[in-house]
């Protein structure tokens, strides 16, 4: 089922030119040392070999009943890896990585003294720069591009741009397309499949196990995902909604299970975990007093 003609031209004509945005919230852990690439298989949904062909990559990291754990972008720079994770989980994310280390002589540890950008904009780029490592957001191309670069190094002297005409926030640019990350994804509880894990290019369904494989890819077989990470568009601008706030229809506000749950939200936009045939099918969701509506990304795999 597509987004209806009317709400689809509504999103597809909204254009701006690039904006950089520096990500405070996010970190970076480096991976290095003799069979880093073994290692890293192991624990991640996608197929980290591919690394020495391209430059980054998207995964996750799910515990032994296949639920998420984490989400990372994955870097390949000169002999090592580097994951982007968020600030507020790494130090987490750094224990959960050492316990599988066993004997392997790999360090891993967080790098203090680098910064994470966004450059994005509604049409997708190819930015060549200097001093700094550039890497394509490996999930969507209408997520641009990466920018990793030393504290110190002044990343706004070496890229000039007209930012006038982008009113989003990198935040709003994810939610508008519906995609989640980090602490909105639902940690210990949701399956990568629920977060749109296959459709962001983040599993691979050929390499070999990895912890929580098996649950995965029964589901990935039988073709059956109830449950995705989708777009939640107000009609007007919600406050005191909690994070984790039930998503309900309007039309039956009485259920015992509401086919929803918050996951984000900024301004007007928000994203959430929604049951996709019923959402879709609504007039109008509820989300805490307030009325909202969903789509399908035009980006999506189906």
């Amino acid at each position: 089922m597509r987004v209806p003609m009317k709400l689809a031209r509504l999103f597809s004509t909204t254009t701006f030119k690039p904006k950089l945005e520096l990500l405070s919230h996010k970190s970076l852990i480096k991976i290095e040392g003799e069979g880093m690439y073994d290692y890293c298989q192991g624990l991640m949904t996608n197929d980290i070999f591919r690394l020495k062909s391209e430059k980054s990559l998207f995964t996750m990291i799910l515990n032994s009943k296949g639920r998420v754990l984490y989400d990372c972008l994955v870097y390949k720079v000169d002999d090592h890896i580097l994951l982007e994770c968020e600030k507020e989980t790494a130090s987490d994310l750094i224990k959960y990585l050492r316990m599988y280390l066993l004997r392997r002589k790999i360090n891993i540890n967080v790098l203090d003294d680098t910064s994470v950008w966004a450059l994005f904009s509604s049409t997708p780029m190819d930015m060549k720069l200097n001093s700094v490592s550039v890497f394509n957001d490996p999930r969507l191309p209408i997520l641009g591009q990466r920018i990793i670069s030393d504290k110190t190094s002044g990343i706004r002297n070496e890229i000039f741009l007209d930012e006038s005409d982008n009113k989003f926030t990198y935040q709003q640019w994810r939610y508008k397309n519906g995609v989640a990350e980090g602490s909105e994804l639902l940690k210990g509880q949701s399956f990568p499949l629920e977060m749109n894990c296959d459709y962001l290019n983040g599993i691979s369904f050929n390499k070999g196990c990895y912890v929580g494989q098996e649950l995965t890819a029964r589901t990935h077989h039988t073709g059956v995902t109830r449950k995705r990470i989708m777009p939640l568009i107000f009609e007007d601008t919600p406050t005191g909604l909690d994070l984790d706030a039930d998503i309900y229809n309007e039309s039956d506000l009485g259920v015992k299970r509401p086919p929803g749950k918050l996951r984000g939200l900024c301004g007007k936009i928000g994203i959430a975990l929604l049951r996709i045939d019923e959402c879709l099918k609504a007039e109008r969701l509820i989300v805490g007093g307030f009325r909202a509506k969903t789509f399908i990304p035009n980006w999506w795999k189906m």
